[in-house]
């Protein structure tokens, strides 16, 4: 096993390949295999002894800093619970139960040093969108000042689920219904498997989704929660509250990507596709598109109007807003889940 200093230098010798909210990201490679190496910021309160490992919400934050859907990214709830994820995760794997997440080949806490993601930057902006509490302060404040990371070795899938889809639609409709057949399939089967496991993704957007193509693999798990971790009573009575918040949101992710990508909608154009998806929840056929994106639009758009107002709202009106459960049981919790 390489020292804590010899592996530092083989991290920091490695091509970098992204950064952003959760980290910084790197591929080495080793032994001839690829390696996906991301370094999550640890906190010196989060490295105290008594709190090493540690899955406790251990800076107090709100439960609504949960979602990933927020204007200004959130702070995380520390590395410990990242590492706790992909530690399970990885058993899973190996124990031939899902394939449908990375492995993780290794872990180590190195010394580090990582300047704030643009998004928190700002530090009072980004406290005052989070509710303006001290312990988001303290908990972005503890970011700026850390000193080390927590490296995780992962197994290296090059795609994610955005390019993976774009380049499918482009190919043809044949080739566009069975991409589309698969992603339905797989981001129902793969949010089912962690649901009923007692995890909770929450930021399942389409670049934290890798593919090779025949099946979709769950990545990076920075807002994850586990009914296995330290849960305060709130943070209990939120994960109970939001077992159908995987499903409802990948649905929705889904439609709003299909609606963008089949009919031109561009990013800032959200209020023209909203509108679009609220006409198919009313009972508009989609047309003019492969048929089974228009079914899985036909299928998915009401759950998918649901999730759009209260993204809408969460993102403009209040952190505070409630996640729509009532509603979405009206419809039947997922009554647009693929027949197969």
């Amino acid at each position: 096993m390489c020292s804590d200093r010899a592996l530092r230098e083989l991290v920091d010798a490695a091509v970098p390949i992204g950064s952003g909210i959760g980290g910084k990201s790197a591929l080495l490679e080793v032994a001839g295999t690829p390696v996906f190496v991301k370094r999550v910021p640890v906190t010196d309160p989060e490295r105290q002894p008594e709190h090493v490992r540690s899955t406790a919400n251990l800076f107090d934050l709100p439960v609504f800093c949960q979602y990933g859907i927020g204007t200004i990214g959130g702070p995380g709830f520390g590395a410990w619970r990242e590492l706790a994820v992909h530690t399970m995760t990885t058993n899973w794997v190996l124990a031939a139960e899902h394939e449908g997440f990375p492995l993780m080949y290794h872990w180590r806490v190195l010394p580090d040093s990582t300047p704030l993601p643009e998004e928190l930057a700002d530090i009072e902006r980004a406290v005052a969108y989070w509710g303006g509490g001290s312990q988001v302060r303290r908990r972005i404040r503890a970011l700026q000042q850390s000193s080390a990371s927590v490296a995780l070795f992962l197994e290296y899938i090059p795609q994610n689920l955005h390019q993976w889809l774009g380049t499918q639609v482009a190919a043809g409709d044949r080739t566009a219904n069975r991409a589309c057949a698969m992603v339905e399939r797989e981001l129902a089967v793969g949010t089912s498997f962690m649901n009923h496991r007692g995890l909770l993704h929450f930021d399942a957007h389409f670049e934290n989704i890798l593919t090779d193509g025949r099946r979709l693999y769950f990545a990076d798990y920075g807002l994850a929660i586990s009914s296995g971790f330290e849960l305060s009573q709130d943070e209990a009575d939120f994960f109970d509250r939001h077992q159908t918040y995987d499903r409802c949101y990948t649905a929705t992710y889904l439609v709003n990507w299909l609606v963008t990508a089949l009919y031109g909608y561009q990013g800032e154009d959200r209020e023209g596709r909203d509108a679009l998806v609220r006409a198919y929840a009313e009972g508009k056929r989609p047309t003019g598109i492969p048929e089974e994106a228009a079914a899985i639009l036909a299928r998915n758009a009401p759950i998918a109007a649901v999730m759009s107002d209260f993204n809408r709202k969460f993102q403009r009106q209040s952190r505070q807003t409630p996640y729509p459960l009532e509603e979405i049981r009206r419809l039947g919790g997922m009554a647009g889940s693929p027949g197969r």
